[in-house]
């Protein structure tokens, strides 16, 4: 029991350290832009080339879920999920802190933990932020992956005041967009898409 408690706590340290790092390589690359003239665009450069940063590095980022032998990754997984996923089963793994989860299930699971890590008003962070990332598979409208929508709209405050998909632009906040990150699967192209909103 103790050896379990164990793994699954160095697995959460190494996860920790492992948006720590992702966090600094974006910083760095965000600030590399700071001499840039013009304020706004400036500003809107940085927030896309964070999107954009983030979403390479968490789809490369080790899930501590091995699919196949050396392939772990987040990109790993979520194949893995779309090759065996069938009538909306999800197919189960396990992990390296011997949780059994589905594949599909402990893909978002991570996604949604790394930005929410990132984005929020944490020391781990990188800037609290609200985000909206959006995962569809056009051509399979029955994917597990096709609508998915991961946000912090309606938890992220400002001022005092929660804000929403709906009253971010009377706070006035802009979006950034990451671009179409897209990779072929076995059931097709699946495309992820990720805002990053600032003032």
């Amino acid at each position: 029991m103790n050896d379990k408690k164990s793994q699954a706590e160095i697995f959460g340290v190494a996860l920790m350290f492992v948006v720590i790092i992702l966090g600094i390589l974006i910083y760095g690359r965000i600030q590399a832009l700071k001499s840039l003239n013009d304020d706004d665009n400036a500003q809107e450069s940085e927030y896309k080339i964070l999107a954009e940063g983030t979403l390479n590095s968490m789809i490369k980022m080790s899930t501590g879920c091995y699919v196949e032998r050396n392939r772990d990754t987040l990109k790993d997984l979520i194949n893995y999920c779309l090759d065996n996923e069938f009538a909306g089963n999800d197919i189960e793994i396990t992990c390296n802190d011997n949780t059994h989860i589905g594949a599909c299930a402990k893909s978002k699971q991570i996604i949604e933990h790394s930005l929410n890590t990132l984005y929020s008003n944490s020391e781990n962070s990188i800037i609290n932020a609200p985000f909206k990332l959006t995962i569809s598979m056009p051509q399979n409208k029955d994917a597990i992956f096709n609508n998915v929508t991961i946000s912090n709209f309606g938890s992220f405050k400002y001022n005092n005041v929660i804000i929403t998909e709906d009253n971010r632009r009377s706070y006035k906040f802009k979006r950034a967009p990451s671009g179409l990150i897209s990779w072929a699967t076995s059931q097709r192209e699946i495309n992820f898409e990720l805002y990053i909103y600032y003032r």
